[in-house]
């Protein structure tokens, strides 16, 4: 089975609840998204409280907007508890310099969604770049100035999309993404 027609189907509806965002005013905080961590108790607990991250970083569960974690929410995806399988060279390379990966994912499917952010210096990110135009990535402007996007050989099934915002490169699984990471807004 393809798993195209899913992939086109989840990009449509983040795209349309998206676009239903557009009036709304930006919430200067994210919600807590789900976690897939089972847990060992039947009780819900408090939103977790960062421990990898130093006071004021992004985790995983602040670096969307309201309506992009909502509209992830609504799709059935949920914060794994794990990034797991990274999506190719550009993001493991990011990982590799310590960049803070998070995956979403849809329960009982091979749907995800990939994301990393990395604390960089300009002058890294114009080498990153450099390294990435020379492996095919096309700076495509959108949705942000300065995005660049995958080689169609890079993934069969996704076209990575990678910006450098405010000193912080953002990676994620589709260009369409960026607009639901809060520092793009």
């Amino acid at each position: 089975m393809s798993r195209t027609r899913p992939i086109a189907a989840l990009t449509a509806a983040i795209a349309i609840g998206l676009l239903a965002a557009c009036t709304s005013t930006p919430a200067t905080t994210a919600p807590p998204v789900a976690s897939a961590d089972p847990s060992s108790s039947p009780t819900e607990t408090p939103a977790a409280e960062p421990t990898d991250a130093p006071a004021g970083e992004p985790t995983c569960e602040t670096v969307l907007t309201a309506p992009g974690a909502d509209a992830l929410a609504a799709d059935g995806l949920v914060l794994a508890s794990e990034p797991g399988f990274l999506l190719g060279p550009a993001m493991e390379d990011l990982v590799a310099d310590g960049a803070l990966a998070c995956t979403w994912t849809k329960p009982q499917s091979d749907i995800a969604v990939w994301f990393a952010r990395l604390p960089e210096p300009d002058d890294a990110w114009q080498a990153r770049q450099a390294a990435l135009v020379a492996e095919g990535w096309q700076q495509t402007d959108a949705p942000l100035p300065g995005t660049l996007t995958a080689p169609a050989d890079y993934d069969a099934n996704y076209a990575p999309s990678i910006v450098h915002i405010d000193g912080v490169t953002v990676f994620v699984s589709y260009a369409d993404f960026l607009s639901s990471v809060a520092e793009a807004g």
